[in-house]
């Protein structure tokens, strides 16, 4: 007999349970997978430091996930730590039209700001944005005390240091900005302890060690900086900067074949940075290859035809070359340049007690870059710069610093602002002819920022002048506050 309910095309009992199991089987499937592209990109972006694979697996997956806010937010902070403001800016805009919160769908792009020399933004909203960044919070704390470090502001930094202490105890990116810290205020032993300290919590953190194996280079503590080199050499991917201080350390320690080793890794010198060059054409010389030398020596001094280490070196590979009367005139000029060495010291005994005079700072920062230490001279005009941002002096004298090093994109970036500047001052006045309307209730000469005054830095192979760790960091490199 047929039953009346089984009709023709309805589902029985066991269809729909069979159809639940599946359904559910499905979620479990897609509620896992969301959850490990979600956890693992985390991992990429903030604890080891692969935000590019982070950015390949977001981007893959999320068509599969109905491509889901919170993985465009995290695509754009994965971006900010690639260093593409372009991509971050066009995701951070998607988002707040979307209707994001504002300071939430920004927080890449402040953070970004921040750690380019503008914390401004990010001390305003700190709440939200550590809000935003939840168990990642500390990013937002870094990129603030970084801020304040490229802004001059000591103060500032040691605030944000004290507060990221009491919020995230037994933080090692803490430890590590702390040791960033103190070597910004040249004192070596606190920041050796703390880079230290950041190890022993996270013993794979490669910037820790290799911040440590400068500040020992600096120490001279040759042996100790070799062992935390020799773990970067294993452990990471050595950039230039890395296999140039190694070098230095084997060299300093008198073993010239094993630096000459090393140095013979890098495939194309004449690019390198000129301290890092310079190191290159010291090796060459001291392993007697004194014409392989004298050609780095001509590529440094093509960028810096004054300046009086790479005039030294030139001189010395004459005189190994058999070159004496070469030689007697290299020597001559860099004679005429080391003349220049009272005038910066005198300029920087003055800077003592005149912190706020950012003329000064760049004037000695131009005499410095020219003829004692390019790369030394630059970092104080940065400073001068970042604390004085409409000078135009600065941005040119930074330009051609960028240019005469290859950097012909930042170069580019200060020749733009430089023109925007000089557009806006003539808008300005053409439109008061007569000069500027002022307000009598504000205050006429409005107080500077506050810059940390010099620290005396122990001398370099390359025979710099003593510079301010405000300008020069120990691990020789230069940076720029222009994204």
């Amino acid at each position: 007999m047929i039953q009346p309910n089984h009709r023709r095309g309805a589902l029985r009992p066991r269809h729909l349970w069979a159809i639940s199991l599946l359904l559910v089987a499905l979620a479990t499937v897609w509620g896992s997978l969301y959850y490990w592209v979600d956890s693992s990109s985390r991992e990429l972006i903030y604890r080891q430091g692969q935000p590019e694979l982070a950015v390949a697996r977001l981007e893959r997956w999320s068509p599969w996930m109905f491509s889901p806010r919170s993985w465009r937010w995290l695509t754009a902070d994965a971006y900010r730590k690639v260093g593409d403001r372009g991509r971050v800016q066009r995701i951070s805009d998607d988002l707040s039209a979307s209707g994001m919160e504002s300071v939430r769908a920004n927080a890449p792009i402040l953070l970004m700001d921040s750690a380019a020399g503008h914390p401004g933004s990010v001390k305003d909203n700190l709440g939200p944005l550590l809000i935003a960044y939840r168990d990642h919070g500390n990013e937002v704390l870094a990129a603030l005390v970084q801020g304040f470090l490229s802004q001059g502001d000591s103060m500032g930094a040691n605030q944000s240091l004290r507060l990221w202490g009491e919020l995230y105890e037994g933080d090692y990116l803490y430890e590590y900005w702390r040791g960033v810290y103190f070597t910004y205020l040249y004192d070596l032993d606190a920041a050796v302890k703390a880079f230290k300290k950041s190890i022993e919590l996270r013993p794979d953190y490669a910037k820790a060690h290799e911040e440590l194996a400068e500040v020992l280079l600096e120490q001279a503590k040759f042996e100790e900086a070799r062992t935390e080199f020799e773990w970067l050499m294993q452990n990471t991917e050595p950039s230039h900067g890395i296999v140039t201080s190694y070098a230095r350390s084997l060299l300093n320690l008198g073993y010239v074949d094993l630096a000459s080793e090393q140095l013979a890794k890098l495939e194309d010198v004449s690019k390198l940075p000129s301290p890092e060059l310079a190191l290159v054409c010291q090796t060459n010389l001291e392993s007697s290859n004194a014409q392989a030398a004298s050609e780095q020596a001509d590529i440094l001094l093509h960028r810096w035809p004054n300046a009086l280490p790479y005039l030294q070196l030139q001189a010395r590979c004459m005189k190994e070359l058999g070159k004496t009367a070469e030689g007697e005139a290299l020597f001559a000029k860099a004679a005429d340049s080391q003349n220049r060495r009272p005038q910066v010291d005198a300029m920087l005994n003055r800077l003592q007690t005149d912190l706020s005079n950012t003329d000064l700072r760049r004037d000695m920062g131009e005499m410095m870059m020219t003829y004692l230490d390019p790369p030394g001279g630059v970092g104080y005009i940065q400073i001068a710069s970042r604390s004085n941002p409409t000078d135009i002096r600065s941005h040119e004298l930074i330009a051609t610093y960028m240019e005469r090093e290859g950097n012909w994109e930042t170069a580019e970036n200060h020749r733009r602002l430089s023109r925007q500047i000089q557009q806006t001052m003539a808008d300005a006045t053409e439109m008061f002819p007569e000069g500027f309307p002022t307000n009598p209730n504000s205050p006429s000469d409005p107080s500077p920022a506050k810059i940390p005054p010099a620290k005396p830095q122990t001398g370099s192979a390359s025979g710099t002048s003593k510079a301010d760790p405000a300008a020069t960091s120990t691990t020789s490199k230069t940076t720029d506050p222009l994204p």
